[in-house]
């Protein structure tokens, strides 16, 4: 007779099945979590979303339009008021101001690009 201790399959069977239980309730616990955070952030985004609309809008209806040609000589019809919402759109993304410089001034090559993006940073208080 050895002096190792029977092993009883039945026992060994029922204790993994307890652990099996134990590790499927933590799970659950974990998803049912992770669903309740996502939800809200994702609420909490919509929110963020909305609120950044708004005040877009906002933004766009306060722009004064500008009263002279930007620079040396005429600007096609609706440049200047083009030029503001690309302005608007680099400034809201946060792009650096020397290369919303350039991108507006190749974009819009009438408009005096540092001062319409100065004009729309003043208006919406940047």
């Amino acid at each position: 007779m050895s002096n190792s201790p029977s092993v009883d399959p039945n026992q060994s069977r029922s204790e993994a099945l307890a652990r099996i239980d134990v590790v499927e309730r933590a799970l659950e616990q974990l998803a049912a979590s992770v669903r309740t955070s996502t939800t809200a952030l994702q609420q909490e985004l919509a929110e963020v979303r909305l609120s950044v609309i708004e005040l877009h809008g906002q933004a766009v209806s306060k722009a004064a339009a500008l009263t002279e040609a930007p620079l040396d000589g005429d600007v096609p019809a609706g440049s200047a008021e083009g030029a503001r919402l690309v302005a608007l759109d680099l400034i809201g993304r946060g792009v650096d101001l020397g290369e919303a410089k350039e991108r507006l001034g190749a974009a819009f090559p009438g408009v005096d690009a540092e001062r319409v993006l100065s004009d729309v940073g003043a208006t919406i208080g940047q």
